[in-house]
Parts: structure tokens; sequence; C-alpha cells
């Protein structure tokens, strides 16, 4: 049996990229695979539907997406390939789904703003890559057992209500992060607080869940639903934003000081211009 041909998108600021490096390295499997920086690279990214890193795509399918499971990884790597079923039940499907919507940023503002479970589970072949299930042989049975449970607005609603506090918490660190990576310092809410109003972070919880104009859903400030989602979101922000900093600058500060990154980076993009 042939070598999988393995793509692994990444990005710098991704704390799971760096630990999928170091596991590469360790397995020995760094040579067999080819890493794609998404932030040097990223119009390839766009073409192949990456919207979550790291992305693994095993000949030329999307297996992993943002969350991985690194042991099964392993074994697909290792060419050790079964026909294993997925043996969980229905609230398993559904925790699997959530983990990997919270997993991003922009899938999870997306969801929480908009509230569309079925708009998002359209993309059959990214829901299976974040829940973990493309390696299964019935992943088609749950994937679309799945969908029939969450299609249903009102119970997508009471889902995302249920999760709203990891929701939050998503939320908050990322506006942090990006907080951080723009002023390059720790900045505490008093002092946040003044520089962006809830009209800008309604704002960036439109923008920052749409991929450019793909996904953009316009929301009036007006709009009853959409401010009463901004004020728990400013709320929950001006009483775990400093925390959150903090350890956004830790992650930071590791993940930038991480050599072996750094140098496996480098050795990809050389080996793509040598082979153009």
């Amino acid at each position: 049996m042939s070598a999988p041909n393995i793509e692994i998108f990444v990005h710098p600021t991704c704390s799971t990229c760096h630990t999928l490096i170091r596991l590469l390295r360790q397995w020995g499997y760094l040579d067999r695979v080819r890493i794609i920086d998404t932030s040097k690279d990223p119009y390839t990214a766009m073409e192949r539907g990456v919207r979550s890193v790291p992305s693994i795509f095993i000949n030329g399918e999307l297996v992993f997406a943002g969350v991985v499971d690194f042991k099964r990884l392993k074994v697909l790597l290792d060419g050790e390939y079964s026909s294993n079923r997925f043996e969980g039940d229905l609230d398993e499907l559904e925790e699997r789904f959530f983990r990997g919507v919270l997993d991003s940023v922009a899938t999870a503002l997306w969801l929480y703003v908009n509230e569309d479970c079925d708009a998002f589970l359209r993309d059959r072949e990214f829901t299976m890559a974040i829940m973990n299930i493309t390696v299964y042989s019935n992943r088609d049975e749950a994937y679309n057992e799945l969908r029939k449970y969450l299609s249903d607005g009102n119970a997508c609603r009471e889902f995302i209500r249920r999760r709203e506090d990891k929701f939050l918490a998503v939320i908050t660190k990322n506006f942090a992060r990006e907080i951080y990576w723009l002023h390059g310092k720790f900045l505490g809410w008093d002092e946040v607080s003044k520089l962006y109003s809830r009209e800008v972070i309604a704002h960036w919880m439109i923008v920052r869940s749409a991929l450019g104009r793909v996904g953009l859903r316009v929301y009036p400030i007006s709009n009853e639903r959409f401010r009463e989602k901004v004020e728990r979101v400013y709320e929950y922000m001006s009483h775990t934003f400093d925390d959150y900093m903090r350890q956004v600058i830790e992650e930071q500060t590791n993940i930038f000081s991480d050599s072996e990154y750094i140098e496996v980076i480098d050795n990809a993009i050389k080996s793509i211009k040598n082979a153009q």
C-alpha cells in the first residue's frame, strides 16, 4: 500500500498547530507531509475550503479541522486504515459538533450571532472534519442523524443557549488576543472599554464571523436580538477580559518563541519555492 498524501494547513498563532508540528517530528513524519502556512499562502487555503487550523487533508480529503484526534491521526499516518464504526450516541455527536464549532472564533461567532445550525451543517465535509468522524465507515449515517437533530431553529437556539458561557469565553479570549496583537502589550478592560465601544464590538462580531463577504450577515444595532447578544458579550468581557488577556500574553509569548515551529515553516516555504 502506497504512503498517503498528507497536506497540513497551519497558522503561526495556532497553539494546536505547534503541538502538531512537534508530534510529527517526534513520530518521524515531518519529511513525509506537506506543510502550508495559511498566513503565507492564504489563497491556497481559501481554494481548499480551509476555515479552521490545523486542517489535515489525507489523499485530498479533509479529515481533521481545528480539533485533531492525535491518536487516530498517528494510526492513519502509519497506514493502518480500518473501517471502524462510530458507536457514540446522539448526545456525543452534538457534543462533538459544538466542540468543533467552539474551536474557532469565526465559527463560534457566526453560530452565536446567527443561530443557524442548518446553514452550518450544509457543509458536510467541514462538519464531519471538525467532529472527527470522517474516519468512520458510517460517517454519513452519523452526519445525517445529527443534521436532522439540529436543523430545527428552536432546537439550535436552545443548544447554543445551554453553552452560552463557552461561546462567550471563546469570543472574549479571541478578542483579547487580537487586542494584544494590535497593541503588543497588556491592556486591561478599563482602558479597552474606552477604546472599543459596544458599537465597535458589534461591528467586530459581525465581520470576524465572516470570510470576507462570504457568510456575512448584516444586523443593525437597533435589531433587538442582535443588540442583546452584543450586550451579553460586552458584559461578559467587562468581568473576564483582564484574566483572558493575561492568558493570551503567556500563550502568545510561548508560541512566538517556538524555534522548532519556525524552522519547520521556513523549510516548508523553501520546499514549495524550489518545486515551483
